[in-house]
């Protein structure tokens, strides 16, 4: 409980400097008058102030901001936001997602450096070599001889042995799928890695059933790519993480404007609380492809074209650009996006309600 509120609070803590961070270098570079950089919000803890910008470090951990002279209202000073050229505060407006993004990108090809399990893409298709390789069980079938014997989801199958026979390490599915078939309708033992901890069933395999253990499973192969790849395979895994990512927001608002209902699969800070811990307990690298995965899902949510996130602003800078005029006052604009940050808290609060309920009371 302890280790996984500290890794949650400095997942979060992360992921909001390296965006906010973002804001701050590219307003920096454009040379727009930076008023303030603030870690969390109000009420304040520490604040300094160095050059013509407050640093400032507040109680409440959920977010940040940078604050440009310009942004809020209109100023005719040349170095204000508002005064700046539609590309430049376009670039700014994006700069977070793109520091949310090389930060999932650095973190994988890290990762791949020292071997890590590609995340969405197929451990034949990397350039490098597979180091280790095991099988993890992914689904349970309801009555299946694996759900009658313990074996749950996220399970790792080590081997499997029957009577007066030699163990089988179960290296690729392949072997496993041979194993239970070659001894469908008989009693079999099977080893199994939870959480580090290794455990023996005896599992009576079904004679009648084209899975005799009743499980879904993957391999989970690790690959060390050579250094002077490994930026070029990070690149391509973040790209098709953030096609995922799209896909499943494209069901979601699919479903969200058609039934009125949130999908399932939808989870908020309870639910990135929960998954913390459960990454940290499966090692490092785990972890690392946890945090680099919400980096990039923190990146495509505030790239979506809402009031009050980064997508937002960027689309009235869209439009200005396209009708070569402001399409809203500054005033307006505002009040567009504390409306959609009040939209915001409101389906957060949901999502958290929900999480509460599944993962707290039902528990």
């Amino acid at each position: 409980m302890i280790l996984t509120t500290i890794l949650f609070i400095l997942i979060l803590g992360l992921f909001v400097f390296v965006h906010e961070l973002g804001h701050f270098l590219a307003a920096k570079s454009c040379g727009i008058k930076v008023l303030e950089f603030a870690f969390g919000f109000p009420p304040r803890i520490w604040s300094k102030k160095r050059g013509e910008t407050e640093y400032s470090i507040n109680a409440i951990p959920i977010g940040g901001y940078v604050k440009m002279l310009g942004e809020a209202d209109e100023s005719k000073n040349p170095r204000s936001f508002s005064q700046k050229s539609p590309l430049i505060r376009g670039f700014v407006s994006v700069a977070g997602v793109i520091m949310n993004l090389l930060l999932a990108w650095l973190i994988l090809a890290i990762g791949f450096a020292v071997g890590i399990s590609p995340i969405v893409s197929s451990p034949d298709s990397i350039p490098g070599k597979i180091v280790s390789s095991s099988v993890i069980a992914t689904e349970i079938e309801n009555d299946s001889p694996a759900k009658k014997a313990g074996i749950s989801a996220g399970d790792e199958l080590i081997s499997g042995q029957s009577v007066g026979e030699a163990i089988v390490s179960f290296s690729s599915s392949a072997t496993l799928v041979n194993f239970t078939k070659t001894h469908a309708g008989k009693d079999v033992g099977i080893s199994y890695n939870r959480g580090g901890k290794i455990s023996n069933a005896t599992v009576y395999l079904s004679a009648n059933s084209a899975a005799p253990l009743g499980v879904g499973v993957i391999e989970n192969s690790v690959v060390q790519v050579p250094w002077y790849l490994t930026p070029i395979v990070a690149f391509r895994e973040v790209v098709k993480i953030v096609e995922v990512n799209l896909s499943f927001i494209g069901k979601f608002f699919v479903q969200l404007f058609s039934s009125g209902s949130v999908s399932k699969d939808v989870g908020g800070p309870v639910a990135i609380y929960v998954y913390t811990g459960l990454a940290a307990k499966a090692g490092v690298m785990v972890f690392l492809q946890f945090v680099a995965i919400l980096s990039i899902g923190l990146a495509i949510i505030n790239i979506i074209p809402f009031p009050a996130l980064d997508g937002g602003r960027l689309l009235f800078i869209i439009l200005e650009k396209i009708f070569r005029r402001k399409v809203l006052t500054e005033r307006v604009e505002n009040i567009f996006h504390n409306v959609g940050f009040a939209l915001i808290l409101l389906f957060a609060a949901v999502v958290t309600y929900r999480d509460v309920v599944n993962f707290i009371i039902k528990k």
